[in-house]
């Protein structure tokens, strides 16, 4: 199976939510910055208990994590993954597929995001 990448990202991105069409293309094509609008999106569905919209999303996300090319899975662990706050949405963290949880542990590890306060010690070293 060939790598997801970019385009493909943002295609999937624009048909799911076509809200998101302008604030994307406003990015100039910057990778990054294109997944952050959508980090922003999803947060604000998890902020607001869209738990519908926090699914669609978080699905997008673990796919190009797991099976996006590196460059695109390196976007979702950096500019998606490190920008949710979940410490008040345990049914967001499961909502994680296993590739969007360990990148989490992994943020957890080294200080860009806070311990999860529903997660036992067990559960961060899984």
């Amino acid at each position: 199976m060939k790598a997801l990448h970019r385009s493909i990202f943002l295609k999937e991105l624009k048909e799911t939510f076509p809200q998101l069409r302008g604030a994307i293309n406003a990015q100039h094509g910057l990778l990054h910055l294109e997944v952050h609008v959508f980090a922003d999106f999803v947060q604000h569905a998890i902020a607001h208990g869209d738990k519908e919209t926090a699914r669609l999303g978080l699905m997008i996300g673990e796919r190009y994590c797991s099976a996006g090319n590196a460059e695109m899975s390196n976007a979702i662990c950096v500019s998606f993954v490190e920008h949710l706050d979940l410490q008040k949405a345990p049914w967001a963290w499961d909502l994680l597929g296993s590739s969007l949880k360990h990148a989490y542990l992994q943020c957890i590890e080294i200080g860009s995001a806070k311990p999860l306060p529903y997660l036992s010690a067990a559960d961060r070293r899984k």
